[in-house]
């Protein structure tokens, strides 16, 4: 199942101003966007690493909503390798979150209102055999014409996006100068794997 919205564009690249490897597959990174937000990207494997880091406009369609992908039919529930992740995620990054959701494939989950930052958590479970790719999208607003005499348009900007590998989880800490709707995507895991997201705002 695709769960990539049509209203969705892509925004600039973000530029890199700081990287630093933590060691073993545990890296951070922080983004500056052209749009003065700012990100902390972090990653680490499941259940050996935790994040070395703290984590009103019009509201978006489906604000606040939660969603994650349904186990595939016919799947072995016994082949399952991965429920002491998904239980060491849940305690590790659910408790305090807003949102938090654990199911198959994919997963979906944004904010209540506008936040001026927000923290999207994922993780793809060991079992799988290909990346998921972990999405940050920001709600835009803009005129339709000279002062905004036309309305606004408003629609999903694709932020970021980058790879969560099996057996590992990935962090987004988002910043605004404003206030923003935020949503975060987990996409294309597989199937057969299982996969959480969390947002904390």
């Amino acid at each position: 199942m695709t769960t990539t919205n049509s209203r969705v564009k892509h925004g600039q690249p973000p530029r890199a101003s700081t990287v630093m490897d933590l060691g073993n597959d545990h890296a951070l990174q922080i983004l500056d966007f052209p749009s003065g937000m700012r990100a902390i990207v972090e990653g680490g494997r499941a259940v050996e690493h935790v994040p070395a880091t703290p984590g009103e406009a019009e509201a978006p369609p489906e604000a606040g909503k939660q969603e994650a992908g349904e186990r595939a039919a016919g799947y072995d529930e016994a082949a399952v390798r991965t429920t002491d992740e998904q239980i060491w995620f849940k305690n590790t990054f659910c408790n305090g979150a807003q949102a938090c959701v654990q199911g198959w494939d994919w997963a979906i989950c944004g904010t209540n209102r506008a936040v001026g930052y927000g923290t999207g958590i994922a993780m793809v479970g060991a079992e799988g055999s290909r990346n998921g790719t972990l999405f940050v999208d920001v709600w835009e607003c803009i005129c339709v014409g000279p002062f905004c005499l036309g309305g606004t348009e408003c629609f999903w900007v694709q932020n970021w996006h980058g790879a969560v590998v099996p057996g590992h989880w990935l962090s987004v800490n988002t910043n605004a100068p404003d206030p923003k709707w935020l949503r975060w995507r987990l996409e294309g895991a597989g199937g057969d794997t299982q996969v959480s997201l969390a947002a904390k705002y």
